[in-house]
């Protein structure tokens, strides 16, 4: 019987283990994929957002100020599981979560865990967006963006509004024959109608902009896919207005950059009720679902930074767990 199983190896799932490693708990890892699975994805040798105060598991493990690139805050996470011995099972998926009435088996496909407590971090991107329109599918188009070089020579049509897609579009300006990107917004300065959309980032907007007016990206405004044919895509443009039209771009490549949103099939099936906004619903204190017990922590909930995540994954485990375990053992 472990004292706490965690679901997923991502910065909440890793600062979790830290905790539970210092509580002297027993407790595994299980992570599907591999260790910070999520940020392996992310664009080759990006530099992020975040300083590495905001990303680091440990004080001091970067430059003071320092914006480490996807490499360097991969290396620390590896080093850092590495170095603490953190029992991490790589590869193996929980399928479902079993509440008892004083503890939980969490299912895999070769073996069980048996838990006190359980601990989700499973990530916010574990379903991903579609366009949802007639001819879309694998062959034409791409859901995220890594590198340029697979795009070289090619027409892109870059669809989304957010920094992803602004920064994959102006990293394809260096190689593909032709870069299109289409925007919902009105303007670049607008900020996304969706849920927890933010603004670009001023440090790319400026370059965005440059490109576009020296025609290197066409940008398209207030536009909306409708259909993908085999050697373009169809567009509206100023939907609904006087002026709108319908346009046929020709592209090579679609890469839709629209986001993803947690998979919550693991909880709901576990018996935590899910939320209108596709989160669970849990105390803003404890993180605790509405099965006792069991606790989130991460991009699944509605904490949107690493930051955020690291600080939950921990505080959450040397509190809220704590004291679920402290009443098992009495």
């Amino acid at each position: 019987m472990y004292d706490l199983v965690i679901i997923g190896s991502g910065p909440a799932g890793l600062s979790a283990a830290l905790a539970a490693e210092g509580r002297g708990f027993d407790y595994v890892v299980l992570e599907r994929g591999n260790v910070a699975d999520t940020i392996c994805r992310f664009p080759v040798a990006r530099r992020l957002f975040s300083t590495a105060g905001e990303l680091e598991l440990r004080p001091r493990s970067f430059p003071p100020g320092m914006k480490p690139t996807r490499e360097e805050l991969l290396f620390h996470y590896m080093k850092t599981a590495r170095d603490r011995g953190l029992r991490i099972l790589q590869g193996v998926e929980a399928l479902s979560i079993v509440p008892a009435s004083d503890s939980f088996t969490v299912r895999t496909r070769a073996a069980q865990f048996q838990s006190r407590a359980v601990l989700a971090a499973t990530g916010g991107f574990g379903k991903q967006r579609k366009l949802s329109v007639p001819g879309e599918c694998d062959q034409r188009v791409s859901y995220s963006f890594q590198e340029p070089f697979s795009y070289a020579l090619k027409r892109v049509l870059v669809i989304g509004g957010g920094n992803s897609a602004a920064e994959a579009a102006l990293d394809l300006t260096d190689f593909a024959a032709g870069v299109t990107w289409s925007v919902r917004r009105a303007r670049l300065d607008d900020a996304p109608s969706a849920p927890g959309g933010a603004a670009i980032k001023p440090w790319v907007l400026q370059p965005l902009r440059a490109a576009v007016e020296e025609g290197k990206i066409n940008l398209m405004c207030s536009s909306r896919i409708l259909e993908i044919a085999q050697d373009s895509a169809i567009l509206a443009i100023n939907e609904g207005c006087a002026d709108g039209l319908v346009q046929e771009v020709e592209c090579d490549r679609i890469l839709a950059l629209i986001g993803s949103d947690p998979d919550t099939d693991l909880l709901r099936r576990a018996g935590a009720e899910i939320s209108d906004d596709g989160r669970p619903r849990y105390d803003a204190v404890t993180y605790e679902t509405t099965v006792p017990g069991l606790f989130v922590a991460g991009h699944v909930t509605r904490e949107r930074h690493i930051k955020n995540a690291i600080e939950v994954g921990r505080r959450v485990v040397e509190t809220a767990i704590s004291a679920v375990l402290d009443r098992c053992s009495v």
